[in-house]
């Protein structure tokens, strides 16, 4: 097992990380999401084009009968403009994270599918959560639901480079026994030489990812730090209340957590303090957390069981906003 080295950047320098090979199309997202300017139809629909799977992904969204089209779409370009150039940014993002699972075989494979649907359950409650953001404009909604979904991209590549090591930490938990710690990233640094806000942070910036993401992926367990954006931190403060959440509402990566030990983070009551217009009281959060439930459990089924060769039945996602 590989002691703890004081120089995280030179840990992750010795241990050349590899990063599962991206879409092209995810990276063309991000970017798009990045940058308000550039998300109108046009773009959006390039791009998109170029994938046939996404296409088609569309337009089954878009015929879906929580639309009641008289007519049936058949056009990319026809179907970016009914659900929005946002919203289909979104469902890129999300439909390539979900092509990372078939990279992984083997016994870390359930493991990647429930890390896939904790972070599809913290995007669509980040997503949520800004919603109704009263300084919120649409490109922070697609940021957000980025956001959420790559929050843990350093546990995607701690997974990937280390596959068997991460099932005996993640699934068996293998180090609970010997260090009693409550902070996983300390257990991680022990087992991987480094923790994936660590591993996260270095590929992010290798790839080039957009600062705001590179700053959530970083940031998400320490959101009290400031990124020096006020708008970064929004985002970051509410994908810490969505991980958390995510985790009382049945999609925990490794432990569960109740509604009690996610009031009691610090991040709840600073949240709070800057949602106090939509939230009053904690009460008020919990319950409007607690009505997604049924959206939530159909959003995430539809998105990680569609790639799943044995699932037949297709469900048409309840939120109505599918990005």
């Amino acid at each position: 097992m590989p002691e703890r080295i004081a120089s995280p950047r030179a840990t992750l320098s010795k241990l050349e990380l590899r990063c599962p090979p991206l879409p092209q199309t995810l990276m063309e997202a991000m970017e798009l999401i990045e940058q308000p300017e550039k998300l109108e139809v046009g773009p959006v629909t390039e791009m998109v084009q170029r994938d046939p799977i996404v296409v088609a992904r569309l337009l089954q969204i878009v015929n879906s009968a929580y639309y009641g089209l008289r007519h049936p779409i058949s056009s990319a370009d026809r179907a970016v403009v009914m659900l929005g150039p946002v919203a289909v940014a979104g469902i890129v993002v999300g439909m390539n994270m979900l092509k990372l699972r078939s990279m992984l075989d083997g016994p870390a494979a359930p493991c990647f599918l429930r890390l896939i649907r904790h972070s599809v359950a913290t995007a669509f409650l980040t997503r949520h959560l800004l919603d109704h953001d009263a300084a919120r404009s649409m490109t922070r909604i697609g940021v957000g639901f980025t956001s959420g979904l790559l929050h843990d991209f350093g546990k995607i590549i701690l997974v990937y480079n280390f596959p068997e090591e991460a099932v005996r930490f993640y699934d068996n938990r293998a180090l609970d026994e010997q260090l009693l710690d409550e902070d996983e990233r300390h257990l991680e640094q022990l087992l991987f030489g480094c923790d994936h806000t660590e591993a996260g942070e270095y590929v992010a910036r290798k790839l080039r990812f957009p600062d705001t993401l590179t700053d959530v992926i970083r940031l998400h367990h320490e959101p009290d730090r400031a990124s020096g954006s006020p708008e970064t931190d929004r985002v970051v403060r509410a994908v810490a209340v969505a991980n958390l959440a995510a985790t009382a509402m049945g999609y925990a990566f490794t432990h569960e957590r109740t509604w009690e030990a996610c009031q009691e983070a610090p991040v709840w009551s600073a949240f709070l303090a800057a949602q106090a217009a939509r939230y009053p009281s904690a009460d008020a959060l919990l319950a409007d957390l607690l009505a997604q439930q049924p959206h939530l459990d159909a959003y995430v089924h539809e998105l990680t069981s569609t790639t799943d060769p044995e699932h037949v039945q297709r469900r048409v996602p309840s939120p109505g906003r599918p990005d």
